[in-house]
């Protein structure tokens, strides 16, 4: 046999010995963690009643996060409830609560009973759910930019991204264009590189990330801190 057959052949015994150690010693599950995290948040609006009454509300905001072993999001999920104080009737179809049943109803609201205050909690709907339309604008696809941006990221990096990169007055995202002095002071100590990155955020999503909307930041954190293994099997 001639000196390059025996190469030939060596290199193919190799690749077969390569080949069947992988499958034999390829990992049979996949170890990641998932958490789900919620944080509320209470406001004062939105607006007041036609009665001049003030309309108070709160704002649940869940985070449904899975991680890798390095504590890297491999994937998360935003959504938010908010819901109305009972003398609300200017927002139609947003979720409202009428009161504790047998109390007298708060300002211009009737009182409340167990028949009222169930069949609005059956209907509660969140953001995702009522759609962008409910709120004029599309929350849907910037929950997704956010999503997609915190991949590959620990939750303490988003927190570090967070803390940098958005005003601290409303938690949204900083822009090249403030005209907030102290924004515009903060956004000046950003790298090119960093400026770019947030542009490539603000092009897509501008929703805050934390204030009295909701806080998604702190919901991912809870996300994380109540993560559990989960072995997935490996085909």
């Amino acid at each position: 046999m001639s000196k390059m057959k025996i190469v030939a052949v060596v290199v193919a015994l190799v690749a077969i010995v390569v080949f069947i150690a992988g499958f034999i010693f390829q990992p049979k599950e996949l170890t990641v963690s998932n958490g789900s995290g919620q944080t509320s948040v209470f406001r004062v609006g939105p607006g007041k009643d036609a009665a001049g009454g003030q309309i108070y509300s709160i704002s649940t905001v869940t985070a449904d996060a899975t991680f890798d072993k390095e504590g890297k999001i491999i994937s998360v999920h935003f959504d938010a409830l908010e819901v109305l104080s009972p003398n609300d009737s200017e927002h139609e179809g947003a979720p409202r609560f009428s009161g504790w049943p047998g109390q007298a109803g708060y300002l211009t609201a009737p009182a409340s009973t167990v028949e009222i205050a169930a069949k609005e909690v059956s209907e509660w709907q969140t953001k995702l759910e009522r759609g962008d339309a409910a709120y004029g604008m599309n929350i849907s696809e910037q929950y997704a930019v956010y999503e997609e941006f915190f991949k590959g990221k620990t939750v303490a990096e988003v927190e570090a991204w967070f803390a940098k990169n958005t005003s601290d007055k409303n938690g949204r995202p900083l822009k090249a264009n403030s005209t907030d002095p102290d924004e515009q002071a903060k956004y000046s100590q950003l790298t090119d590189e960093e400026k770019q990155v947030l542009a490539d955020v603000t092009s897509g999503a501008s929703v805050s990330l934390k204030d009295a909307h909701g806080d998604f930041i702190g919901a991912l954190k809870k996300a994380y801190d109540s993560r559990a293994e989960v072995k997935i099997p490996v085909k």
